[in-house]
């Protein structure tokens, strides 16, 4: 153990009663802020298990920067459940090298988004709900002053306009979405575990952070309603769909204890509607999450050993003068 880590830990240790006590603070000062409006929004609420079929998607990526370029690998799966018993029954995959230079995560990023997007448009009349990890408002990205029609998606991969390439990206995206909302709206849902929105409590914290430290049974929020901003959306004619869409967004916990998901719904629901939806989602709960998202999570992380794998692959485990860095410079 280094020098400095030593003394990280004594400090930590020196320290340790006047964190603790900012921590109680912190934790006193949301209960008094907010208790009076959580009384009002939260319900507390148990759910039963109803055994509904499920599509659920997410995406991983792998991205390594080189000072000759940009290495990259996005995956994306679809999986069917119901209750215990989830399955593969789709994927993407997308790999390739951008140049060095601007908006090359950002790129792979989107990428990630329109293969998940893809395999939801293909799969999702195969199940009675459609699990979407992350949240609606982070899919759309922003398209502001972004025009034109949609491309190939290998196309758009390989312009070398790197500006260009992101906003036709982006627009691609938008499209997809509009496309899945007219094909499905209603039973799609956008679940995020780690939001950072603060529209209920406009706490310096997340409005899942303040739940989380002042409740501990199952229950959901009261839903607030919010449309789609124009502003960030593309000029285009299917994109154009989308405007003036109502998003409801709440919070849900399944199980006594556990973490506090927020979920969007595209159109208005009532409490018994989201009552539903947890009853539904509480068949395959384990420890408070949907289990056909755990699965297909876990599916589509590109892990140590197939980062060393890929690498080794292609030969750049091996190149001289390299293996010594912290990958930061190279």
């Amino acid at each position: 153990m280094s020098t400095l880590i030593e003394r990280a830990y004594e400090e930590f240790a020196n320290n340790y009663p006047k964190i603790l006590e900012k921590i109680r603070f912190y934790s006193n000062s949301i209960n008094d802020s907010v208790k009076d409006k959580l009384k009002k929004i939260w319900i507390d609420y148990e759910p039963t298990a109803v055994n509904k079929s499920f599509i659920a998607i997410d995406g991983g990526e792998f991205v390594k920067e080189l000072r000759v370029g940009t290495i990259f690998l996005t995956n994306a799966e679809a999986v069917y459940g119901e209750g215990v018993n989830v399955s593969s029954i789709d994927n993407e995959i997308k790999m390739g090298v951008f140049r060095p230079g601007n908006f090359a995560k950002e790129r792979i990023s989107e990428i990630m988004n329109i293969l998940e997007l893809s395999l939801a448009l293909r799969n999702g009349n195969k199940a009675e709900y459609i699990l979407m990890d992350g949240s609606l408002r982070k899919k759309l990205n922003n398209g502001k002053d972004i025009e034109g029609e949609e491309k190939d998606l290998d196309e758009i991969i390989n312009d070398e306009n790197e500006e260009e390439s992101l906003k036709n990206l982006i627009l691609k995206s938008q499209i997809l979405i509009s496309r899945l909302i007219q094909n499905y709206d209603g039973k799609i849902l956008w679940i995020s575990k780690n939001s950072k929105g603060r529209e209920l409590f406009g706490e310096n914290i997340s409005d899942i952070t303040v739940i989380e430290s002042l409740t501990e049974n199952p229950g959901f929020t009261l839903p607030f309603v919010h449309t789609i901003d124009e502003k960030i959306l593309a000029k285009n004619k299917e994109v154009k769909n989308l405007e003036g869409v109502e998003i409801s967004s709440f919070y849900i916990r399944l199980e006594k204890g556990q973490r506090v998901l927020k979920v969007d719904l595209t159109g208005r629901i009532d409490d018994d509607g989201i009552k539903k939806i947890m009853d539904s989602l509480y068949s395959v709960s384990i420890k408070g999450y949907p289990y056909p998202l755990l699965k297909v999570h876990y599916d589509v992380k590109v892990n140590k050993e197939d980062r060393q794998r890929i690498l080794s692959i292609l030969g750049l485990n091996h190149m001289r003068g390299n293996s010594w860095w912290p990958n930061q410079f190279f």
